[in-house]
């Protein structure tokens, strides 16, 4: 087997890792990445009839990818009971990995729910506890496919009328895990001391 083979291998290698990648940007680079081996393969082997296959494919894909970034997801926050059975079966099936983010979460019968819903298709869950003008947060789980910050670009950024109406000033937030930590810093969180604890706080005036 000559090196150069080595690269096609681990070509074909990263797409089949492709159809197991669980976050939409995780697997689009995957996929970038083996069709860039692939055709760097045919190149240097050279296959050129597989090499012209492998350019029209990237050259598809990317126009995919833009095609996609251009069109707006329709994104709606629909309120529901705390027992509704949407939640409650959501929260069985990714109960581990939600627990992972939001360790001490409890349901209660007076907190907010919500179902995130983009295109139609249920994509996470939103609950919350009200006192007065502030909004903490109890659970903000998405599915990892839909992991790209849309759908908190929405909630968080583009659409805090929502809540105004619901007459929430602020957004409180406690994370217990760094990953959900930077993503609140993404959407406009700040971390400050509460009462002696770590806290992220939004404004929503």
């Amino acid at each position: 087997m000559e090196h150069i083979d080595i690269i096609g291998f681990i070509g074909v290698a990263a797409s089949m890792l492709s159809f197991i990648a669980t976050g939409k940007i995780q697997h689009r680079i995957i996929i970038i990445i083996a069709i860039a081996l692939l055709l760097t393969y045919s190149i240097l082997k050279p296959i050129y009839p597989f090499a012209v296959l492998m350019i029209l494919v990237l050259a598809f894909y990317v126009f995919q990818i833009v095609k996609l970034q251009k069109s707006k997801a329709s994104i709606i926050l629909l309120e529901v009971e705390y027992d509704n059975n949407y939640i409650l079966e959501f929260i069985k099936n990714y109960k581990r990995d939600i627990y992972n983010y939001f360790p001490f979460y409890e349901p209660h019968k007076l907190h907010k729910c919500f179902l995130v819903m983009r295109d139609m298709n249920l994509a996470g869950i939103l609950i919350g506890s009200i006192a007065e003008d502030i909004l903490t947060i109890e659970v903000d789980y998405t599915k990892p496919i839909y992991r790209d910050k849309e759908i908190g670009n929405y909630i968080f950024k583009q659409n805090p009328g929502y809540f105004k109406k619901m007459g929430i000033k602020k957004i409180v937030a406690k994370s217990f895990h760094k990953g959900h930590s930077k993503f609140l810093k993404q959407m406009g969180f700040e971390q400050t001391n509460i009462d002696n604890q770590l806290v992220f706080v939004k404004d929503l005036d």
